[in-house]
């Protein structure tokens, strides 16, 4: 009697779970390739290449590699670690349509790999129970990245048009344009910081405890509650402080001098001195 061999391994139909999974980080992919090379100040390359890690997985999972759940999932963590401020700002901002779309989507493709994975573990393929598995990972993660890294802007008694004509200041690589910031009497201490750069930048004053991010291609309001004097204020990403983005922050009271000091200009003479690029 002939019997006929079981077809290869590679060659079976993918289950549901390892159909969605797959379409999860083939989306996670393209989401990374979005964020880091069209929705940022500027292109990013280094940082889309880890568009890799979910590619490399997908590719593991439909040839059914034994641990491709678990690059999987560590294509899952990479992504959304690098991308956890950004996802953040732009979930809490629903008004900017496209990039809170962007973050939508970006987690349910992680929703989408992590929720077969454990349907998979639970023996339950059912497309309700795969589906459904998908989606509370994806409620899970979202609800998760803005609970960790909360990036919501307080601008306390400020009316939109009191926003509108805030002092602009430009983050870019590697300086604060203006490089010392300043607030005079009868105007809110506020400022609206720009990154039209490739990376993310911060503002930060250690004596005030304030540590702001600002996500490549974004803007972001910052309202400063503290008594007049000078602080120091840097970026606090990577090494950004020390390749030179610093400044200060200059709050004048009633009987303040605003003529710069000799901190002042000493503080603007090292930036006109210093290398950069943007």
């Amino acid at each position: 009697m002939t019997t006929t061999a079981p077809a290869p391994l590679a060659t079976r139909p993918l289950t549901l779970p390892e159909r969605l999974g797959t379409a999860g980080l083939l989306t996670l992919a393209f989401c990374e390739l979005l964020a880091h090379l069209v929705l940022g100040g500027q292109p990013n390359p280094g940082m889309a290449a880890l568009a890799v890690l979910p590619l490399t997985a997908a590719i593991l999972v439909w040839r059914r590699v034994r641990w491709a759940p678990i690059a999987s999932l560590l294509a899952v963590v990479a992504v959304i670690a690098t991308r956890l401020v950004g996802l953040s700002f732009d979930l809490t901002r629903p008004g900017d349509v496209l990039y809170f779309a962007a973050a939508l989507l970006e987690l349910a493709a992680a929703g989408a790999v992590t929720g077969p994975i454990a349907a998979t573990l639970l023996k339950r393929h059912t497309p309700a129970v795969t589906g459904g598995l998908a989606l509370t990972a994806a409620l899970a993660l979202s609800a998760g990245v803005v609970l960790s890294s909360p990036q919501s802007d307080d601008t306390g008694s400020l009316t939109a048009e009191q926003i509108a004509t805030l002092p602009t200041v430009d983050m870019v690589n590697y300086r604060f344009e203006p490089s010392i910031l300043r607030a005079t009497p009868g105007q809110p201490v506020a400022f609206t910081f720009t990154n039209d750069t490739d990376d993310a930048h911060a503002f930060a004053v250690e004596k005030l405890g304030i540590d702001i991010e600002v996500p490549s291609g974004r803007t972001r309001t910052v309202v400063v509650q503290a008594p007049p004097g000078r602080y120091a204020m840097h970026c606090s990403v990577g090494s950004h402080q020390a390749d030179g983005m610093k400044g200060q922050l200059v709050i004048t009271g009633q009987d303040t001098m605003t003529a710069p000091s000799p901190a002042d200009t000493d503080a603007a003479a090292s930036f006109d001195t210093h290398d950069h690029h943007g």
